[in-house]
């Protein structure tokens, strides 16, 4: 098998792997909204043990989601990496080419001036590099620290439970004026019912 192939081939399964892992994204996303909906019924039916039941789910499937995430983008900072390292190779095997050709026709240049040059390019390389490398430290630490935060509190899914119950309302015909303040009131008693463990 030649190089060339052996590259593609590599690539193929690299994007194989992130489409794959693109689309189990979109799976816990759309069951991450399927929860969100069972909960906001259970809500609205005053359904205690289910609306709990739903609520862990959407917490299982946000953490879940996260890792995924995280898995997703270290395999495309792996595959940029290791773009860069065959850039790098290509750019040696270049150099070493045009190093021989520099040596055999050394006389006929002036070979100190084309030394402070190459001197010149390789520091601006190097600080370049150095650059990226200070770029994807930042990334890293970056989804480190967003991947730590606790996206899941109660007051945040409470509130995608609420968007849904508004949504689901105004895709019946809407409901305004006095029939709005009752089921508010409706909900708000609910509410109260569920954090009261059902009490009156």
């Amino acid at each position: 098998m030649s190089k060339e192939t052996k590259r593609i081939k590599e690539q193929m399964l690299v994007n194989t792997a992130i489409a794959s892992i693109k689309r189990q994204l979109a799976d816990l996303e759309t069951s991450r909204k399927n929860y969100i909906k069972a909960a906001a019924t259970a809500r609205a039916e005053g359904i205690a043990s289910q609306y709990a039941l739903a609520k862990n789910a959407i917490k299982i499937v946000t953490a879940q989601k996260t890792v995924v995430e995280q898995m997703l983008l270290n395999l495309q900072l792996s595959a940029q990496i290791k773009d860069v390292s065959e850039m790098t190779k290509s750019f040696a095997d270049g150099m070493k080419l045009l190093s021989g050709s520099i040596t055999d026709t050394a006389d006929s240049l002036n070979f100190e001036k084309v030394t402070r040059q190459m001197n010149k390019a390789m520091i601006s390389t190097q600080l370049k590099q150095t650059e990226a490398d200070g770029f994807l430290d930042a990334s890293r630490a970056a989804f480190s620290g967003f991947a730590g935060m606790n996206a899941n509190t109660d007051d945040e899914i409470d509130r995608l439970i609420e968007a849904e119950m508004g949504g689901s309302a105004r895709a019946s015909g809407g409901i305004g004026g006095a029939a709005e303040r009752d089921v508010d009131a409706e909900l708000a008693e609910l509410e109260r019912r569920l954090k009261t463990g059902g009490r009156t």
